[in-house]
């Protein structure tokens, strides 16, 4: 019987066989839009994702909201050549690699300012416009994840880790009000891009970095879990799925950020010191794997059978239950060659079949 890529998918969160494991990953490479559809894709449009996503072959797919911090918008609402402003105050500088984002380039203060501008953010139509239309786009033929940032990533991004660390102690009460209001803002906005069909929430909350975590696991615990674990159940009564996106180095929590209910964790990077089968066996009966082909390393270098070596073993560590989404520990990004991009797609849904 042939699947869906989005029967794949929730079969993948349910830890169900189907014909195969699922392929998913974000394409961080432009080039590639012009290169199979003869469009750019500059502002993110969700129409193009998606039909990206189909034409090479995955079984699902991100689509950003418009808030998503750092995500470039419309030349027209640039301050400078290379500069915008989100609506938090946060500047971002574009540079010839880091599209779909900028990158952040003055900290802020985790000041009364602050705390006002994210109180008073509301969501509008435009800030879900491109996932409705990548869920039109999709139909039933792949998942669609909706992508938020979390709470910690989205500070951590503003504020930069100097500043946050400083909040956390010199004003731990403040903190505390600015977290409440942004959970309250990115919390919103999920319930609406769930209200338009995608099938989960990408969220992006990158709390690691080589080896440890970027600050410390009881401040996590202290700070940010606690609320984090009430966004993810109000997501999830509202019929989503929750696919956790963190970068770096995460062991310290890896139960922590089971036990706040999400359904799928990726990246599980491997460069950071992340070990997919202790991960699999403390973790991997509740909760999905989504990953962990070595992006900057393996993904990069000209040797193919040294992808498809690492597409087996990520198989043979966490594939047999089902529990399992094939993905780099990243994305696909620039400094990939395109031709490794596909052949990673090909060899993934080839070895993946039960």
């Amino acid at each position: 019987m042939e699947y869906t890529g989005k029967e794949r998918i929730l079969a993948a969160f349910a830890h169900q066989k189907t014909d195969r494991l699922p392929v998913f990953d974000i394409v961080n490479k432009p080039d590639m839009y012009v290169d199979f559809l003869g469009k750019e894709n500059y502002e993110s449009n969700g129409r193009l994702v998606v039909q990206l996503a189909k034409k090479i072959g995955m079984d699902a797919v991100t689509v950003h909201s418009k808030p998503y911090t750092c995500l470039i918008p419309p030349r027209s609402e640039f301050d400078t050549a290379d500069t915008f402003t989100d609506r938090f105050g946060v500047t971002c500088k574009v540079t010839g690699t880091s599209w779909p984002l900028g990158m952040a380039i003055n900290p802020r203060e985790a000041d009364e300012e602050l705390l006002e501008l994210i109180r008073n953010a509301k969501v509008t139509d435009e800030d879900v416009r491109a996932v409705k239309e990548g869920v039109e786009e999709a139909g039933d033929e792949i998942a669609v994840f909706g992508s938020v940032r979390g709470t910690f990533g989205f500070l951590f991004i503003a504020l930069g880790l100097e500043n946050l660390a400083y909040a956390i102690y010199d004003d731990p009460d403040l903190l505390r009000e600015i977290i409440e209001a942004a959970d309250n803002f990115w919390t919103e906005l999920g319930l609406r891009l769930i209200e338009t069909g995608c099938t989960g929430l990408y969220v992006a909350n990158d709390m690691g970095m080589n080896g440890s975590t970027l600050i410390a696991p009881n401040q996590l615990r202290e700070f940010f879990f606690p609320s984090f674990k009430k966004q993810i159940e109000t997501w999830k009564r509202a019929g989503a799925k929750v696919l956790l996106h963190t970068c770096g180095n995460v062991d310290a929590v890896a139960e922590d950020l089971v036990d706040l209910g999400i359904d799928g964790l990726n990246n599980i990077q491997v460069r950071s010191g992340m070990n997919l089968a202790s991960i699999k066996q403390r973790i991997g009966d509740r909760v999905t794997l989504v990953g962990n082909v070595d992006a900057t390393g393996i993904m990069c270098q000209p040797d193919k059978q040294l992808i498809e070596q690492a597409i087996q073993n990520v198989i043979d560590t966490a594939g047999a239950d089902g529990g399992l989404i094939l993905a780099t520990d990243h994305s696909f990004h620039e400094g990939i060659p395109t031709e490794n991009v596909m052949y990673f797609l090909e060899k993934a849904r080839e070895l993946g079949r039960f």
